[in-house]
């Protein structure tokens, strides 16, 4: 009976799981549930991103017409590229 060899390696930062033959290091594959991958990395990554850009959009120059605060689209448009 021969078994497949394989290695497995885990990422320190992400506990993502990746295996591969040995002596192949492009084809590796993600092992495990792809809702964990979410949960423990995309996610915060996301909700970061999103408390980053909506402190930018809190802190910017605003304008008062009739009572209703706007920003200006230009503003929100160098804030979301940067």
């Amino acid at each position: 009976m021969s078994k497949e060899k394989r290695i497995f390696e885990r990422n320190p930062d992400t506990g993502q799981i990746r295996s591969r033959e040995p002596g192949d290091y492009g084809n590796e594959t993600i092992e495990g549930n792809m809702d964990e991958v979410m949960d423990k990395v995309i996610n915060p990554v996301r909700n970061r991103i999103r408390e980053e850009v909506l402190d930018e959009l809190w802190a910017a120059n605003k304008l008062n017409h009739n009572g209703h605060w706007y920003i200006r689209m230009t503003d929100i448009v160098k804030i979301i590229e940067s």
